[in-house]
């Protein structure tokens, strides 16, 4: 008690005690903040880092193996744009932040390869100086990509066209995230063919069927569609290759549509259950319209075949990552179609333009017109007696006379997939949202050219051992 007495009068020299006590509190208060305001906002400005640097590895990824007729950009400029719009601290402006390898070869980029960038950006310190510190932080991050032709996949056995991908331009620049649109349906492309789409993947007979199958291969049908998408990934089918730069055919499967859809009143089919979240891999089909030089699908006797024709072996030049969002039913995804214009018409050399659209304002809203018929005799085929111009809906006489010409068209309001390919009415419509695909070149599949195929890119970590392989140890 005596001690404690004596303290508080400052007794026995302790009155410099609290003072002690007071400036060991400032200093682990100053730590503490030093702590909170300098290092979390440090670490704050290290995420923005790792994004940026993220960002402009991939820009200048992307940049480096497209050709010069899809994207002129230098991937240093690609880079340091897609950086500072993550982080305005990032330093971009005269600094070569595109550090290996030492020699980039770009445009054209070799068929694999890999580009590594580094950014720095300074950091205002607060409180560190008043503990013996620096007023200014730096931070410095790095981000590796690789890419190459995609060597393996478990994919659905649902085949998409790389030429006719509706709204979600897969043969051009597609953007990922924003939903789109694709038909599983025996019109997708335009033609005559008969094929749904649906992929054989099996793999112990290349002779008699399956992926990566002998052209003119047999092609004989399998029950274990269902299977394939209803165990997806089927642990059975496992990773399936692709021979880049030279094809891989792969058997199509005939019907199989209640397999994967199902009853549509019931929607019971497999494919429904993959709609959500998780990343589904579809490959993709390389088949040309016109150019003998350019097919890619197979007919069975192993020869190119354009993609209005039904093959009997797909081309497989890749795969993309999407997301199912929805599925609709052929009754759902069509739309309507209602009969709107019938009328007779007197033509002379002369005759002024018939617009459609001003003659269907009776018909309610549509969203687009159908091609109208004349008919009357012989009477009349479009080219010869009149053309159509079907952007502005607009009917131009070219012929000589011609009397008591009936002219029909319908009204057509588009599903949720936009207006169905002709004849599709017993196709499914999957929205969905790319994930990540890249395509180079115009004509994949072949070997020939810069761009002959399609290269994937991703990001990778050197640090983690796999994680940059093949490409990098």
């Amino acid at each position: 008690m005596r001690r404690l007495a004596l303290f508080r009068k400052g007794a026995d020299g302790e009155d410099g005690v609290t003072l002690i006590i007071v400036a060991l509190c400032l200093i682990g208060l100053f730590g503490m903040l030093v702590l909170v305001v300098d290092v979390g906002g440090l670490l704050l400005n290290r995420r923005e880092m790792v994004n940026a640097s993220d960002a402009a590895a991939l820009a200048a990824a992307k940049s480096c193996i497209s050709p010069m007729s899809q994207d002129t950009t230098a991937p240093e400029f690609a880079a340091d744009t897609l950086a500072t719009e993550n982080s305005s601290k990032a330093k971009a402006a005269s600094i070569q932040n595109i550090i290996a390898p030492a020699s980039l070869a770009c445009k054209p980029a070799p068929t694999t390869g890999y580009l590594t960038v580094q950014y720095s950006a300074d950091q205002h310190l607060f409180f560190a100086p008043v503990l013996g510190a620096g007023n200014t932080g730096s931070v410095t991050t790095q981000a590796t990509v690789i890419w190459g032709p995609p060597k393996a996949m478990n994919p659905l056995p649902l085949v998409v066209y790389e030429n006719s991908f509706n709204n979600c331009q897969l043969d051009t620049d597609p953007t990922p995230g924003p939903n789109c649109y694709i038909w599983e349906t025996n019109k997708n492309t335009g033609g005559s063919q008969s094929g749904f789409g649906y992929l054989d993947l099996r793999t112990d007979k290349p002779s008699q069927y399956g992926w990566n199958s002998v052209p003119g291969a047999v092609c004989t049908n399998t029950g274990l569609l269902r299977d394939w998408v209803e165990n997806y990934p089927d642990p059975d089918v496992g990773d399936l290759p692709i021979n880049y730069p030279a094809a891989t055919p792969v058997c199509r499967l005939d019907g199989g549509a209640s397999s994967v859809f199902g009853n549509d009143n019931k929607k019971d089919g497999p494919v429904y259950d993959l709609i959500g979240d998780r990343v589904l891999f579809f490959p993709i089909n390389r088949c040309d319209p016109a150019t003998p030089a350019t097919f890619g699908q197979l007919d069975q006797n192993g020869n190119p075949i354009s993609c209005g024709l039904t093959p009997n072996q797909y081309d497989i030049v890749g795969f993309v990552a999407l997301k199912l969002i929805n599925v609709y039913t052929p009754n759902q995804a069509k739309g309507t179609t209602t009969a709107c214009g019938n009328i007779t018409q007197n033509f002379a050399a002369n005759s002024p333009d018939i617009d459609l659209d001003t003659l269907s304002a009776l018909c309610g809203s549509y969203t687009a017109l159908s091609a109208p018929t004349l008919k009357t005799g012989p009477c009349c085929t479009e080219g010869v007696q009149y053309t159509y111009d079907a952007v502005n809906h607009v009917i131009h006489w070219t012929d000589g006379k011609e009397n008591n010409v009936k002219i029909t068209w319908d009204a057509i309001v588009n599903g949720p997939c936009g207006q169905a390919p002709p004849g599709g009415n017993e196709g499914h419509c999957l929205v969905v949202q790319i994930v990540d695909v890249a395509i180079g070149g115009s004509d994949p599949g072949t070997g020939e050219g810069v761009g002959s195929n399609i290269r994937a890119y991703r990001l990778c970590d050197s640090l983690v051992s796999g994680s940059c392989r093949p490409i990098l140890p």
